[in-house]
């Protein structure tokens, strides 16, 4: 019966040109090799800003969340994400030798002269590593907690050339930029810090307002936001479950009621952290170098894109608070910066 409903239905009138499904799947490879090409491009470009920043803000990340590192993300073909990941291997043609595909600006790296589509060969007189867990052996070796120097040799086109680089100390923290070309949003999870890709090329058009927001992601971890939420979640799961029993409530009940509280926990001094974040991010920017008297016009920039955020809302201050609380954060620390002072925030004694 459903068959002979479906033969009364309306169809399309036309008649089409000739369909060559050979052609779609090529076309498909085309556009999937575009759209790789657009992600790397964001992620490396990212990177290289992140790096800087996580190196020259070292100071504010607690001992703990700190290493030593040079500076640099490596790849060899079994590199990437596992969906793009024969595009990638095309474009930076990599193989099973570590390539470098971004270098962090202001890092041991750059300094000591490494670029981009440098080989690693050698490390101290011994292979590099190779193949499919090359970049991770690489990283174990590189990444400790105290600084130590490394003799590098580079393949660079017909070249073999020696290098010398010295870690130094820099946050721990790794980032990440998504495939999501949708929403607009950028967070922290105490660990890394993640991008979308359709903000990480908003933000590229313009190296400071990458800069602010990757600080500002930072300053989350560097203070442990993420754990004080988590603290604050439990204990509003707390405050439901004695709710639930003072009520009688069944367990269906009390679980939503901690449930309730857990979020009314989470967000809690919402505001206030996102606050912080952003002061801690004009330190981070003035630390890495950065001229930060323009970084204020980059709420005003975010606002037009993102016209809800000029007003208040219960998890985020409005860009317009932003604004003048930001004016008042880059007149601190350019007092300080006169002054000859230390270049670290202002913590309440409590």
């Amino acid at each position: 019966m459903m068959f002979f409903i479906f033969l009364g239905c309306a169809q399309p009138q036309s008649t089409l040109p000739v369909y060559n499904e050979q052609f779609t799947l090529e076309e498909q490879k085309i556009q999937s090799q575009l759209f790789a090409e657009s992600w790397l491009n964001a992620y490396l470009d990212l990177s290289e800003i992140g790096y800087r920043i996580l190196f020259g803000a070292a100071d504010l990340c607690l001992g703990d969340d700190q290493i030593y590192d040079i500076g640099i993300d490596v790849a060899t073909k079994f590199s990437g994400p596992e969906n793009i990941r024969e595009e990638i291997s095309i474009i930076l043609d990599l193989d099973e030798i570590l390539s470098v595909v971004a270098v962090g600006q202001n890092t041991p790296a750059s300094k000591a002269g490494i670029k981009r589509g440098d080989k690693i060969l050698r490390i101290n007189g011994m292979r590099s590593p190779f193949g499919a867990n090359a970049s991770t052996e690489f990283y174990e070796i590189i990444k400790n907690d105290y600084s130590r120097s490394y003799d590098f040799l580079i393949q660079r086109e017909d070249l073999e050339i020696p290098i010398n680089v010295k870690t130094s100390k820099r946050c721990r923290f790794n980032h990440t930029v998504d495939f999501d070309n949708n929403t607009f949003n950028a967070f922290a999870d105490g660990d890394n810090m993640y991008f979308s890709l359709r903000i990480t090329k908003w933000l590229l058009q313009e190296e400071l307002g990458a800069a602010i927001v990757y600080a500002h992601e930072l300053g989350h971890n560097a203070n442990r936001h993420i754990d004080d939420k988590k603290t604050n979640a439990t204990v509003g799961m707390g405050v439901g479950l004695i709710a639930g029993i003072l009520l009688g409530g069944d367990i269906g009940q009390t679980q939503d009621l901690m449930d309730m509280g857990g979020q009314i926990g989470a967000s809690q001094y919402s505001v206030a952290y996102e606050n912080e974040a952003d002061y801690l991010s004009l330190y981070a920017l003035a630390l890495s170098g950065y001229d930060i008297k323009d970084s204020v016009n980059f709420w005003r920039r975010f606002a037009v894109e993102v016209p809800n955020s000029i007003y208040s809302s219960t998890t985020h201050p409005s860009t317009s608070e932003r604004f003048i609380r930001m004016e008042s954060a880059i007149k601190e620390i350019q007092g300080k910066i006169i002054n000859g002072d230390i270049l670290l925030p202002t913590y309440s004694d409590g």
